[in-house]
């Protein structure tokens, strides 16, 4: 509880900064609207020349890249702040901050700076999402909705998985930042996983799980719950945070701080 106070004080905070520069604010979400369109006009594009890609249509599309949208939206509110300058906080001992608190120092260190401009994001994905079951004439049973918030929650946890994963490597490395290479992963998620080869598909299911993130709460929103496909995405997202902890806990024991 005491964890869930703090993290709500910290947004709080950032949210109180970024409202004292509102035409930062103005911009940052016509940028956040500007891309979505941008995303939007590419399927249209895309549909102008086919009636069908993969398997989904023009609207199944739509409930993909809103949810694509929600979830980057959200680990861009949440989690990136923190993790921006993650190797530098090694280098230089900044990390002894949160090392030293009465609190958790994994969830401290990755999660307790906010972008609260980014949650625009999030609201334009969920816009999208209805957008695209209008389109589709679907309305999501109370099963598949709740389904699909559990894997939207699992999508989640294995995008922070992932990033404090690559990012606790600066324990070892500390001039290493695979940010970019986190970045340009993630891009995958923005189209459904069925479009690429098997070993693409492979790699995007099991080793860097961008179907958990969008292909799969997308499929579900449209088209009901599947309990082989949930339970799959719990033991992935459940794996994938026990590997990242065990990750952080072996690199604290290489950690030598400002106050070592």
């Amino acid at each position: 509880m005491r964890t869930v106070r703090l993290f709500g004080t910290a947004f709080s905070l950032a949210l109180r900064g970024a409202l004292a520069y509102r035409t930062n604010l103005f911009f940052d979400a016509l940028l956040a609207l500007v891309q979505l369109a941008a995303s939007i006009a590419t399927i249209g594009i895309v549909f102008t020349r086919t009636g069908l890609l993969a398997g989904w249509s023009a609207g199944q599309m739509l409930v993909l890249v809103g949810t694509y949208s929600l979830i980057t939206g959200l680990r861009a509110t949440f989690l990136d702040p923190s993790l921006a300058d993650f190797s530098e906080q090694i280098r230089d001992g900044r990390l002894d901050a949160y090392l030293l608190r009465p609190a958790n120092s994994v969830l401290l260190a990755t999660t307790t700076r906010h972008a609260p401009v980014a949650v625009v994001q999030c609201i334009l994905g969920v816009g999208v999402i209805i957008s695209g079951l209008r389109e589709l004439e679907t309305i999501p049973s109370p099963a598949a909705l709740a389904a699909w918030f559990l894997l939207t929650c699992a999508g989640l946890l294995i995008g922070w998985a992932t990033s404090v994963g690559l990012a606790s490597l600066a324990f070892w490395a500390p001039r290493l930042n695979l940010g970019v290479l986190h970045g340009a992963a993630w891009e995958f998620g923005r189209y459904p996983i069925d479009i690429y080869g098997r070993c693409i598909r492979q790699l995007l299911t099991f080793a860097f799980p961008v179907a958990v993130v969008t292909t799969w709460p997308a499929r579900i929103l449209v088209h009901g719950p599947d309990l082989g496909t949930l339970l799959m995405a719990v033991l992935l997202a459940a794996g994938f945070t026990a590997g990242t902890l065990l990750l952080w806990r072996l690199g604290l024991r290489r950690y030598t701080g400002a106050t070592s």
